[in-house]
Parts: C-alpha cells; sequence; structure tokens
C-alpha cells in the first residue's frame, strides 16, 4: 500500500466517532464512502488502527504483565459471548504485544487479515466500553487517537519518499 496519498480528514474522525458510540454497524451507511477508493479506506482503517494502539496503550501502559493480557484476551472472548469465534486467541494476544512493545509469541500466528481485523474491533470497542468515557473524555480520546494516526502516517510517508 501507497500510504503516501492516505490523510485523515473530518470524514475519518466522524467515522470513528459513530464507529465508537454505535458499534460496527454505524459504518454501515459510510459503507460507500468507507470503500470510495483504496487512498479513502485506508484512511478509516488507518484512524482506526490509531484508535486500537492508543487504546490498548491507555490499558496496558506502562505496567503490565503477560498474564494481563492473556487474561484480557480471555475475558474479552467470554464476554463476546456467542461471537468468541471470531477472536483468534493468539491473533489478539500478539496485536496487543505489538501494540505495547511486548516480546512477540513464541508460537506461530497466523496471518489471517480478517481475524486480525476482528480482534482489533472487538479489543477496540471493549477497552472503550471499559473506559466508560464521558462526552470529553471521548473526544479527547479520538483527538489522541487521530494525533497518533497522522503521526504513523507520516512515518509512511517519509519511508514512501525514500
Amino acid at each position: 500500500m501507497d500510504y503516501s496519498a492516505v490523510q485523515i480528514g473530518e470524514g475519518n474522525v466522524l467515522a470513528l466517532r459513530a464507529f465508537l458510540l454505535e458499534g460496527p454497524e454505524a459504518w454501515v451507511a459510510l459503507r460507500d464512502d468507507l470503500q470510495k477508493d483504496d487512498e479513502t479506506a485506508a484512511g478509516y482503517m488507518s484512524l482506526l488502527y490509531g484508535a486500537f494502539n492508543v487504546a490498548v496503550r491507555r490499558r496496558f501502559s506502562p505496567t503490565y504483565t503477560v498474564g494481563d493480557i492473556v487474561r484480557f484476551v480471555a475475558d474479552l472472548r467470554i464476554k463476546a459471548e456467542e461471537d468468541a469465534d471470531l477472536i483468534d486467541t493468539l491473533v489478539a494476544e500478539d496485536l496487543i504485544r505489538r501494540a505495547v512493545d511486548a516480546p512477540p509469541l513464541k508460537k506461530e500466528v497466523p496471518d489471517d487479515l480478517t481475524a486480525a481485523l476482528h480482534a482489533e474491533v472487538y479489543i477496540l470497542l471493549y477497552i472503550v466500553t471499559e473506559s466508560d468515557f464521558d462526552g470529553a473524555g471521548l473526544e479527547q480520546f479520538i483527538e489522541e487517537a487521530t494525533t497518533y494516526t497522522k503521526e504513523w502516517l507520516a512515518v509512511r510517508h517519509a519511508k514512501a519518499a525514500q
């Protein structure tokens, strides 16, 4: 993916806000806009990825144990009830470990984009729900996620320019 054309705009932020408030169903109405072209879709997915990383870092940093991550994923799967099968344990643990710069898993992690997206979405929504943000807290979280994502994309832009 050439990230040099990917930008985070107000539409991305509005979609993230709707997603965090209403869940994945909020994006159904935005599907055509989200998939307009590769760069637009990458903008939305990049902001989702940024929000995931901010949420995980807030939840687990500055101190955590590997046991904390394992228990979190187990709790997440329990609370997901009938959707628990959508959350691959290894993928979820790997995503969290990467976000907090923890040592990688010793086991082989499936390279499955759908599994990664499911885990990312469930983890993000679980942490946001657990955080019980008020209006100002949610806006602060979205602003932090947007800033993080823009910085992450700036690194990608610089790499693409080299």
